[in-house]
Parts: C-alpha cells; sequence; structure tokens
C-alpha cells in the first residue's frame, strides 16, 4: 500500500495562517493543565488534507484503498484525468474561514451536527496521544460553502474515495489542520477546559479567511501521519505529471484480493 495524500499548505504558508498556527502553539504550550505536555508540529509540517490518495498495485491498475475498504468496490485510479482535472479544470481558489465563529450565530451549517464555535478547535484521541486540531470551512459571500465536500466528492469521477464519505450521502466539510500532540492522560473535564480556553481565543479574534491555490496544493508521499518532513516527500500539484505520480505505486508488492470486480 502507497501512503500518498493530496494536501494544501504543506510548507510554506500565507503569513496569517502561520501566525494563527503558532498562535495557538504557544497557548497550548504554556497552558496551565499541559506545561511541558504539548510537543508542536514544525510549521513546515501543518497541512490540511484535501483527499487521501492511498493505493495498492495489481496487475490491472493502482486499487484505490477507501474505495475498497468502505464501500467494498475495486476501483482503479484514473491518473491522467486526475491531473488534469488538478491542474486545468478544479474551480480554485477555495477561501476557507478560521475563526471569530461566534456561538450564537446561526451561521445555517452544523459540522458533525455541532456548531462551528465548538468545532473550531478539537482535542482528538490517536493511540497514546492526543492531537489538538483546528478546523476551518469553505466560506463565500457571508455564509458557510460546501465547496471543500464537493472537491473531494468530484474525485470520485477519477476513483479516488474521501475516507469520511462511506455512504454517498455523508457530507465532510472540514478543513482541519493539526497542530502537535499532547502526550499525556487527560481527563475529560481537564480536555474540556483546555479546548474551550483555544476556542474562546479562536472565537475573539478576527475571521481569517486564507485561499486555497493551485500553488498550495501537493502530493505529500509520506511514512507516518504526522507527515515528518524527514520523511515526507512533497510534489506540487502544479508541476507533476501523471506519469510521476502513477510511479509512486509502480514497486509496490502486488495486493492479493480473492476477487476482482470490475468497476467503471
Amino acid at each position: 500500500m502507497q501512503n500518498i495524500s493530496l494536501v494544501a499548505f504543506y510548507g510554506d504558508k500565507p503569513v496569517p495562517l502561520a501566525s494563527l498556527i503558532q498562535k495557538l502553539q504557544r497557548c497550548l504550550a504554556n497552558h496551565q493543565l499541559l506545561q511541558d505536555k504539548f510537543i508542536p508540529y514544525q510549521l513546515t509540517q501543518v497541512h490540511g488534507t484535501i483527499i487521501g490518495c492511498e493505493g495498492c498495485k495489481t496487475d490491472l491498475g493502482v486499487v484505490n484503498q477507501w474505495f475498497k475498504e468502505k464501500r467494498q468496490e475495486i476501483k482503479y485510479i484514473d491518473f491522467a484525468s486526475l491531473i488534469n482535472y488538478l491542474q486545468h479544470q478544479v474551480n480554485l481558489s477555495i477561501t476557507i474561514r478560521f475563526g471569530g465563529y461566534d456561538r450564537n450565530t446561526n451561521y445555517n451549517f452544523l459540522s458533525r451536527d455541532q456548531h462551528l464555535y465548538h468545532r473550531s478547535f478539537q482535542l482528538q484521541s490517536a493511540d497514546n496521544n492526543i492531537i489538538p486540531v483546528l478546523i476551518g470551512w469553505s466560506w463565500q459571500d457571508y455564509a458557510v460553502t460546501l465547496a471543500i465536500d464537493n472537491l473531494r466528492r468530484d474525485l470520485q469521477q477519477f476513483n479516488l474515495l474521501h475516507k469520511y464519505h462511506t455512504n454517498p450521502d455523508d457530507i465532510d466539510n472540514d478543513f482541519y489542520l493539526r497542530l502537535g500532540t499532547i502526550n499525556a492522560k487527560l481527563t475529560s473535564a481537564e480536555m474540556q477546559v483546555i479546548s474551550t480556553d483555544l476556542r474562546n481565543c479562536l472565537e475573539t479574534q478576527l475571521a481569517l479567511y486564507i485561499p486555497i491555490t493551485l500553488n498550495d496544493l501537493a502530493f505529500a508521499q509520506y511514512q507516518d501521519l504526522t507527515l515528518t518532513p524527514a520523511t515526507t516527500q512533497i510534489f506540487p500539484v502544479a508541476e507533476i505529471t501523471a506519469n510521476q505520480f502513477e510511479q509512486f505505486f509502480i514497486n509496490l508488492p502486488g495486493c492479493n484480493y480473492r476477487f476482482i470486480c470490475y468497476c467503471l
């Protein structure tokens, strides 16, 4: 299986976004409940994932991992059409709004059935660690749009399935950035205090609007989910060819499936 994702903002970032990330990292590092338990990611490696492109080589092509695991369908990634779409057809830029979400305002959109204030900052359990996450949403004309979810859904035509689109009507419009790791066991009450403090910090700041352009997109070939810079290779979408993308999968061991289903 090849670990590769389509990501935004890996490496260089707009200055306002970099400043917000570092501000939140400082708040976590200095929080009285955390002390030295928070380990920030390097600014370079903080990113937002658009879609995972993980796949496995077969004699007939590269099988998309998430169609196989989530929908039990064998679908082969269409590399040429995917790269052409991303470089020449996709509707960019997409503006992401971070912060400034008033808990008393109705934004006519819920994330995981929660108000955007509550979802703007999350502490998510992962193995033995806790991951602090900043979340933003696509925004246009003073309202949330489904541009991020639609982009993920549009990539199904090239046989890439977003792993949170298990069912055809599932929506995942979250654009999230992992800020680091908390190497500690926290009680539910402690997690609530930390989350509330960070959400309040985000609520009181001016909303930050960051456009995602073609030059912000890249394929990240990674060895661990944190996308550690030393073990991650980055290939800008604007420069990569379909052949180069497909080559990532060529030298992998083949998949061993008990059946083959031809799905277009």
